[in-house]
């Protein structure tokens, strides 16, 4: 994992006393962060209605668009219409960052990485009425059999799950700074310890979460999207999915955390996201030897 927690930050505050506090104290970093978590009921009501009005299963054009419309309107144009009297420059603010390190990890997280949610976990995509897909041709099933097997990946779940990860990230991040900076003058083991297990139980949540809200506990996408072995991958998938999370959670804590620190350029943003992608890619093949595919 990333670092604990910003020295400078950590120092200050144990000299002022301050008590937990949820949000950066970086103010360009707080609003934001206030900002993508608003977006969650926006989130939760966009998929809704997707799913409700049977939207999964569209032509090519509208399953891009409506992917699109999922993240790039709230997401993007929003916030750059919000803060454009910040002061900021928008290519410095913690709003575009946090949105291009989301899109390279997704990128490579959808390319690479699905293909094990296929070969190890057991999903299965189903999208009679699209016929545009992009993966990997190495990694995952067979190319010459993967589409009859319900093994590719419409160009319109990279922009999903954009906005998935978007609330995963804006939502735990917050929750780490308020258990770490509760416990700033606990003995450094204990603080470590307890850093350890937030991080470790917001990325199985999230993994699960996601499994049980868009898959289990609905029939909207059952005809679309499902897992061969449901309740393996409920227990022990989730497990798998975390590791995404293990890695990035702290990862994007770090990212223009320190309100007199160092702030992240583009170029960096992008390729802290493109190695955590490296890493997570490690760790799912190295779960694949031990346990094996689960469906």
């Amino acid at each position: 994992m990333s670092s604990l927690s910003t020295p400078i930050s950590q120092a200050r505050d144990r000299q002022r006393g301050l008590p937990g506090y949820w949000f950066s104290r970086n103010q360009d970093k707080a609003w934001a962060e206030k900002f993508f978590l608003l977006f969650l009921p926006v989130f939760v009501v966009i998929n809704g209605t997707i799913m409700s009005q049977g939207w999964l299963d569209v032509g090519n054009g509208w399953n891009l668009v409506q992917n699109l419309l999922m993240w790039v309107p709230y997401c993007l144009l929003l916030p750059a219409w919000l803060r454009r009297n910040s002061g900021i420059a928008w290519h410095r603010s913690y709003w575009f960052k946090f949105n291009v390190y989301m899109f390279v990890y997704v990128f490579f997280a959808t390319y690479f990485h699905t293909e094990y949610f296929f070969s190890t976990l057991g999903i299965r995509y189903h999208f009679p009425q699209v016929s545009w897909y992009l993966d990997s041709a190495l990694l995952g099933p067979p190319e010459a059999t993967a589409l009859a097997t319900y093994q590719k990946i419409p160009p319109g779940m990279y922009f999903n799950a954009i906005a998935f990860f978007i609330v995963y990230h804006s939502c735990s991040v917050v929750l780490m700074r308020r258990v770490r900076t509760l416990t700033l003058q606990a003995p450094a083991w204990r603080r470590a310890a307890l850093w350890v297990l937030t991080v470790a139980v917001a990325s199985y949540f999230f993994a699960w979460a996601e499994t049980y809200f868009y898959v289990a506990s609905t029939d909207l996408t059952r005809d679309n999207v499902w897992y061969v072995d449901l309740p393996r991958m409920l227990s022990i998938g989730s497990a798998c999915y975390a590791l995404y999370f293990i890695v990035s959670f702290p990862n994007v804590y770090r990212l223009d955390e320190d309100a007199a620190g160092e702030r992240w350029s583009i170029y960096r943003t992008a390729m802290e996201a493109a190695a955590v992608s490296m890493v997570v890619l490690l760790l799912l093949d190295l779960f694949t030897w031990v346990v094996g595919p689960i469906g």
